[in-house]
């Protein structure tokens, strides 16, 4: 038999017609084939597919692939099927013959791909159905769903790692498009691969130009609307922070181009219509809340608008992966302000709530199984708060059982992990700000967020830092004499003391009531932008609460600037 790097080779051109490999797949699917358990994070459209279909392959016999969606399942068979290989899918979508038939297939060996979505782990007997006939290879995809550090935690890929022992030996690849470190070694922890090999490359997307617009959130829709009047900027996909927006936009946008909303409390048959459309060109422009976007695989998207700020890095990078799978210059905007800030603090608050209603759930918990909602009933609490504080005990061991099928009570040590984790997705927002205030190159911001070593570290050239007169939303002038007799003041002031907060430095330069707060931001906004000057976000403690606010130094270019005149471009938004 040909060794497996020969055979790796042959079977890319042979199956799936390719010459070459993308970067950096060749030596995962070298790793995946030869039997190694692997963890890939690489980003959206850069082929991870690929990274455990050929080596499955490659090693014979069916390779078990656990999704978390069936769009992204059926995407997947459907693309198979073209390529004339044998696969099935098993989820709740399809019919009881359809998965009995699908089982029989599994167990006579002939299928060389079976897709299953996690939840089936949990059906009494499924587990050990697949054990009796052990797969070449498991792929576990959208890992990041089995971490509660993680962006998109799923109550039922916790189960994964109880069941893979079933399945050895196998080796098991998990993929992922976001992963941060902690992340990545929560993976390896809950599935067992703490000897796996780590492939973490390959994010950097100079294709994509990365804009971030301050714009109150009323001038947002139209703002939208002028954007993507312009033919050349759809496809489009347009996140909005909620349903009743998704809803009023998705109407609005089709004056435009045609569009539609989608978000999770249209009937499921509704928005597998959107999508189905949205793939099939039928559809222009979704509007959509962040529970679009999993599963597609659209490679002509042209822009990506975010009209409010993300809750993580984590989910933005990856929603803005959705543009330009094709190569060609695409687009992503983020319009936000710092009132954006607060409303994210506020759904932080509902999605982790205070000890205090943790303890309250937890105390309703007894030996045997209640249902969520016996538990909730007449909590006294905000239903969704109370079934939040519930999730949040199960995730961490006080709570036992299943959320579907009856919680009682667990371990009382659940308090320090439960804050560990409150404090980590509180950090997660502070993030996001520092990325939307930064006077840094974005791509380069995003791709040492995600921890690639491998990157060059070289500015994107088109991003609103690196060139902000290719700016989409904004239009460029020349600053008046007075913001221009402000930028001044902001250097000389920073040529004395250096490294300040920026309020300080406000007052010191406008005095009080001078200058509208609103004004001296932009002037330094733009002098950032000029790299003259260098905004990052730092804290402190006071009386128990951390106070986060904006530092102001000066780059060395801003210092040799001395007495010059200084003429700065301001943005305007549309």
């Amino acid at each position: 038999m040909a060794p497996a790097r020969d055979r790796l080779q042959t079977t890319l051109e042979e199956v799936f017609g390719h010459r070459t490999f993308r970067p950096f797949q060749k030596e995962v699917c070298r790793a995946v084939a030869g039997g190694t358990d692997t963890l890939v994070v690489m980003p959206t459209g850069a082929g991870k597919s690929l990274c455990y279909q050929l080596p499955g392959l490659v090693r014979g016999g069916t390779t078990l692939v656990v999704s978390p969606l069936i769009a992204l399942m059926e995407d997947q068979v459907a693309k198979l099927h073209k390529l004339e290989l044998r696969a099935e899918r098993i989820h709740s979508g399809r019919s009881r013959p359809d998965s009995r038939q699908a089982c029989v297939e599994y167990l006579a060996g002939r299928l060389d791909f079976l897709f299953i979505a996690p939840e089936r782990l949990r059906v009494p007997g499924f587990p050990e159905m697949l054990a009796k006939r052990k797969p070449a290879l498991v792929a576990v995809d959208e890992a990041h769903c089995i971490s509660h550090w993680g962006h998109d935690f799923r109550h039922d890929y916790r189960m994964l790692g109880e069941r893979l022992p079933l399945l050895r030996p196998a080796p098991v690849v998990a993929l992922t498009a976001t992963a941060t470190e902690l992340v990545q070694d929560d993976i390896a922890s809950q599935l067992d691969l703490h000897s796996a090999s780590r492939f973490i490359h390959g994010f950097r997307r100079d294709n994509i130009a990365i804009e971030v617009a301050e714009l109150p959130a009323p001038g947002r829709p139209e703002a939208v609307r002028q954007l993507l009047a312009d033919q050349d900027r759809r496809p489009a996909i347009v996140y909005v922070p909620s349903r009743r927006q998704a809803d009023e936009l998705g109407l609005q946008m089709n004056a435009v181009g045609k569009s539609a909303a989608y978000h999770a409390g249209l009937p499921s048959q509704r928005r597998e219509k959107v999508q189905r459309d949205f793939q099939r060109s039928r559809l222009e422009i979704v509007v959509a809340t962040i529970a679009f976007g999993m599963g597609i695989d659209k490679p002509d998207i042209r822009t990506v608008i975010h009209t409010g700020l993300p809750g993580s890095l984590e989910a933005y990078y990856q929603e803005i992966g959705r543009a330009g799978r094709d190569g060609k210059p695409s687009r992503a905007v983020l319009l936000c302000s710092r009132d954006d800030r607060q409303i994210q603090e506020y759904f932080h608050d509902r999605n982790y709530p205070a000890v205090d209603v943790l303890k309250q759930a937890y105390r309703r918990l007894g030996q045997r199984p209640r249902t969520v909602s016996q538990l909730t009933e007449d909590s006294g609490e905000d239903a969704e708060i109370f079934l939040n504080a519930l999730e949040k005990l199960w995730i961490h061991g006080g709570a036992l059982g299943h959320p579907r099928r009856g919680l009682r009570r667990g371990g009382g040590d659940w308090q320090q992990p439960y804050l560990e984790q409150k404090s980590y997705k509180k950090a997660q927002l502070d993030q996001v700000t520092d990325f939307a205030e930064g006077s840094r190159c974005r791509m380069v911001h995003l791709v040492d967020y995600f921890g690639d070593r491998r990157d060059s570290g070289r500015s994107c050239g088109h991003c609103d830092v690196c060139h902000p007169g290719e700016s989409a939303v904004t239009l460029q002038r020349q600053a008046t004499a007075d913001e221009q007799d402000i930028a001044r003041a902001i250097l000389e002031d920073l040529r004395r003391w250096d490294n300040r907060g920026s309020t300080q430095l406000y007052k010191d330069v406008c005095g009080v009531g001078g200058v509208e707060r609103s004004l001296f931001d932009r002037v330094l906004a733009n002098l950032a932008a000029q790299r003259l000057i260098r905004l990052r976000g730092d804290s402190f403690e006071k009386n128990g609460r951390k106070i986060r606010f904006q530092r102001v130094s000066l780059t060395a270019r801003g210092f040799r600037s001395g007495a010059d005149p200084i003429t700065i471009s301001l943005t305007e938004t549309l």
